[in-house]
């Protein structure tokens, strides 16, 4: 269908509507539930459905904390092109907005706050919160559950293979843009149902309504 027929759209934050950082591209080789093999071999690990199990943590890591808030002063996040204008168009739609992330919860909140995120947001869970990450489902069945939305009407929008994986364990379609982490192509082999080189890109087939 149109990709403006969703009624929830989730992005991912870093590398989808935020621009990496070297140390987060540099964390994701070194973890094998961002391999495409590796997942494939124990996908029966990541098909769970015990939504109903999944309990928010609230403690915060105040080390952690506070020598992101000394790296910050020296490193600020910047949005990905087309970022504002695609958020404001699924608003003026009438679209749930949400995020979902590996980031940890301190770093993404204080990311999405800094780059003036929670106007166009209504949502944002990272999985440290779920103690959920991805390719398991779980964070994005979390967020469709509590907007009470059908996940064949939820879209996730992802700049990674994990992201694809993680939208299929959902029983999500996926989205994928291909400027972030991971090659157009590869994003590609793995057929999503979406894929446009930006958000710009995606904002100009939401407005043509095309799929």
């Amino acid at each position: 269908m149109p990709v403006g027929d969703y009624s929830l759209f989730i992005f991912d934050w870093d590398g989808t509507l935020s621009t990496s950082t070297f140390l987060v591209r540099l964390s994701r080789l070194f973890q094998r539930r961002y391999n495409i093999d590796y997942v494939k071999k124990h996908f029966r690990d990541y098909e769970t459905q015990d939504i109903e199990k999944v309990e928010m943590q609230g403690e915060v890591n105040r080390t952690y904390a506070h020598l992101y808030d000394i790296y910050s002063v020296f490193y600020k996040p910047r949005l990905q092109p087309g970022v504002v204008e695609l958020l404001k168009e699924l608003r003026s739609r009438k679209k749930r907005i949400a995020i979902f992330s590996d980031s940890t919860r301190y770093r993404l909140m204080s990311e999405v706050r800094m780059l003036g995120m929670s106007k166009y947001v209504d949502f944002v869970l990272s999985a440290d919160s779920i103690d959920r990450y991805k390719p398991n489902p779980q964070g994005l069945l979390f967020i469709a559950r509590h907007f009470k939305t059908q996940r064949s009407r939820s879209l996730y929008v992802g700049d990674m293979a994990s992201d694809i994986l993680t939208a299929r364990f959902a029983k999500m379609d996926i989205c994928s843009v291909g400027n972030g982490v991971e090659s157009y192509r590869l994003l590609k082999e793995l057929h999503p149902e979406y894929i446009f080189k930006d958000l710009v890109e995606m904002r100009s087939h939401l407005n043509s309504g095309r799929s």
